[in-house]
C-alpha cells in the first residue's frame, strides 16, 4: 500500500475506502472484505450515519489480531450542525464513541455551510418549505475548536472539506495549526488545478472524494456525462488491460491524489486497490489531463443561499 505524508509526518494511505451512503450489513461485509485484500484508509462522517457499522467491523478486526489500529487510518467529519465551537468535541466525541476508538487519524470540517442546530439531534434541519436552515459561523472560532480536538489526542490530524483556498486562507492565517488536509471533489474532468497548487504553497494534501464521478449517487448531477464511460478512459482501459475505474484512479495517485472510491462490490474493491505499481505512458497521462473541462457533479444546491458559499471558486 502506498502513502502520502502529512505535515507532521503521519501516513496517510493512498487509497482508501469511501463509506458514503453505505449502510447496515451491505457496509459491514464490504468493509470486512476491503480491511482482508489490505485497504487500511477509512472515510467516513458523523453525517453518513454509517459509524458504528464501521465501529463494529475494526472492533473485530482488532479483537481476532488481524488488525492494529496504528496501521489503520479513519477520517471522520464535523457536520455543518456542529460548526459553534462548544459543539465540535461534542461531534467528535460521537464519532469515537461510534466508532468504539479513543481517536481518529483525521476529522474534517465537513463543510463551511453551517446549518441550525436546533438541540435536536437534527442533522439536516429544514423549514416549512423543505430548505436547508442555514447558520453563518465563524470559521476561525470553529478552527480553533478543531485546534483544541487535536490538542487533546481526539483526532490525529485535522482539515477541511469542501473549502476555497480563500476561506483555507482565511485560517491559515490565524491558525496556530495549519490544515493538513482538503477533502474536495477531484477527477479527471475535474483536476482542480488552482486548488492544488495553492494547497501545495501550504503544505496542505488534498484528497479525492467521487474520483470516479461517483456514478451511483442520486445527488449527482444527471446533466453531465459519466465519467466511467468517456471514450478516451475507456480506450486506455482497452490499451492497458485495465478497468476505466484504475485508469482513473491510477491518474491521480500519480499525481500525490489520495483517492477515496466508494463500493460495495468485491470484484470492484479489489479492481481499485490495484492502482499503485504502474503508470500510463506520457503521452496517454497527457490525453487524460486534456479532460479537465471542471465538470462538477455535486453543487451542494442546498448551501447556495449560505454567505460562505462561492459559486465562481474552486471547493
Amino acid at each position: 500500500m502506498g502513502y502520502i505524508l502529512l505535515r507532521n509526518c503521519a501516513k496517510m494511505p493512498i487509497v482508501g475506502i469511501g463509506t458514503y451512503m453505505l449502510k447496515g450489513d451491505v457496509l459491514k461485509q464490504a468493509l470486512d472484505f476491503a480491511i482482508f485484500k489490505g485497504y487500511r484508509h477509512i472515510d467516513t462522517a458523523l453525517s453518513y450515519g454509517n459509524e458504528s457499522e464501521i465501529g463494529e467491523v475494526v472492533a473485530d478486526r482488532l479483537k481476532n489480531g488481524t488488525l492494529r489500529r496504528k496501521d489503520l487510518f479513519v477520517t471522520t467529519k464535523v457536520p455543518p450542525v456542529y460548526l459553534a465551537p462548544p459543539f465540535v468535541a461534542q461531534s467528535v466525541e460521537m464519532s469515537l464513541e461510534n466508532l468504539k476508538m479513543q481517536y481518529v487519524d483525521m476529522v474534517l470540517i465537513h463543510s463551511p455551510w453551517g446549518c441550525i442546530n436546533r438541540g435536536d439531534g437534527q442533522l439536516r434541519p429544514i423549514n416549512q418549505k423543505g430548505e436547508r436552515v442555514m447558520e453563518h459561523y465563524d470559521l476561525l472560532e470553529t478552527w480553533k475548536a478543531f485546534e483544541s480536538v487535536y490538542n487533546n489526542k481526539l483526532a490525529k490530524n485535522i482539515g477541511v472539506s469542501n473549502f476555497t483556498a480563500n476561506q483555507i486562507e482565511r485560517i491559515c492565517q490565524k491558525a496556530i495549526i495549519i490544515p493538513s488536509n482538503l477533502q474536495t471533489e477531484c477527477h479527471v474532468y475535474l483536476q482542480q488545478r488552482r486548488l492544488r497548487l495553492y494547497c501545495a504553497s501550504r503544505g496542505i494534501v488534498v484528497s479525492a472524494y467521487a474520483p470516479l464521478g461517483a456514478p451511483a449517487s442520486p445527488y449527482r448531477d444527471k446533466q453531465h456525462p459519466l465519467l466511467l464511460e468517456d471514450h478516451v478512459v475507456e480506450q486506455l482501459a482497452r490499451k492497458y488491460k485495465k478497468s476505466a475505474a484504475q485508469i482513473l484512479l491510477n491518474f491521480l495517485i500519480n499525481n500525490n491524489i489520495p483517492v477515496l472510491p466508494k463500493s460495495q462490490n468485491q470484484n470492484r474493491l479489489r479492481e481499485n486497490l490495484d492502482v499503485i505499481d504502474w503508470t500510463m505512458s506520457p503521452e496517454d497521462t497527457k490525453l487524460l489531463l486534456d479532460l479537465d473541462c471542471g465538470v462538477k457533479y455535486f453543487m451542494f444546491d442546498w448551501a447556495k443561499r449560505h454567505p460562505e458559499y462561492f459559486e465562481n471558486e474552486p471547493f
